[in-house]
């Protein structure tokens, strides 16, 4: 359980470093940003966990390629995360036809699609390499490396998943209205920081993170590295990306429960089918190299 507690005070430390340094940050900045300073506290928070991730790595001796799940040779590790990008695309894919056909997310006609398609696909698979990378080296690399060092596959998948979904829903809130930056106010945005689990709202859409990511960390086992996770991870967010610019959301279909206030994409609908593609997953693929 020390990795896994090492992570969570990782957060929480950086959440407090920057509040701490948000008022002087945002008044150097604020005549060059339309950004809030809640969402500074976001983006310097990530800042301020980088060293920290260093340093519990090294800490927890998995500061290395193998441990990361980095030791593939190039070609190798490329064509994993392509095989990756692959299912990536279609498991979610299938998700956005499905959500279209049932009108929940109707696709926008052609003519208002077309002249910016191939935009909106090279910035989905941009986007989601890059999200990609960034969280599977640290969810499935470095967290589920770390809790694996002392624990079993169930353990090390039950608790790196939970801190996957628990980290989705980390929302620092706007300021109220005619409340303006300050330090006071910007230890207010961190203490409201967890609001959404107060508020409820949130369940279907951890749930569904929850499942996704026992998903990843059950192919981080099979296959002993995160190219493949990657992949996975990176056609996901793509789809999401890309479906986000073609397909709005229909708020008066009947079947909106279907999906989550979290992105109007993943819910109860993509929950059921990665259970089932989980359980598949589980009992078919790659099994001989599961581990025990």
């Amino acid at each position: 359980m020390r990795a896994f507690f090492l992570f969570i005070g990782l957060i929480l430390l950086a959440l407090l470093l920057s509040a701490a340094v948000n008022y002087p940050l945002f008044t150097l900045i604020q005549d060059i940003t339309d950004k809030g300073p809640h969402k500074l506290i976001t983006i310097i928070g990530k800042l301020f966990a980088i060293p920290g991730f260093i340093w519990i790595l090294y800490r927890l001796n998995i500061a290395n390629k193998r441990d990361l799940g980095y030791q593939l040779s190039k070609p190798a590790f490329l064509a994993e995360l392509l095989r990756g990008l692959g299912m990536g695309l279609a498991l979610l894919g299938l998700l956005a036809v499905v959500l279209s056909f049932l009108d929940i997310r109707p696709v926008r006609t052609w003519d208002v699609i077309a002249p910016e398609l191939g935009k909106i696909i090279l910035v989905a698979l941009i986007t989601g390499l890059i999200i990609g990378f960034i969280e599977e080296t640290f969810f499935r690399g470095g967290l589920f490396a770390g809790i694996r060092q002392s624990h079993g596959f169930w353990t090390s998948a039950i608790l790196s998943s939970l801190f996957y979904a628990w980290m989705h829903f980390i929302n620092p809130p706007a300021l109220p209205a005619g409340e303006s930056a300050s330090f006071a106010n910007s230890f207010w945005i961190l203490s409201h920081t967890f609001d959404d689990y107060a508020n409820g709202g949130i369940w279907d859409g951890f749930i569904a993170l929850f499942l996704l990511g026992m998903y990843l960390a059950l192919i981080r086992e099979r296959t002993g590295n995160i190219a493949y996770v990657i992949g996975v991870h990176a056609g996901m967010v793509a789809v999401i990306k890309g479906f986000k610019d073609i397909a709005p959301t229909n708020h008066s279909s009947d079947l909106i429960w279907l999906i989550s206030d979290y992105d109007r994409t993943i819910g109860l609908l993509s929950a059921a089918g990665m259970a089932i593609h989980l359980i598949v997953t589980y009992y078919t693929w790659r099994k001989p190299k599961m581990a025990n």
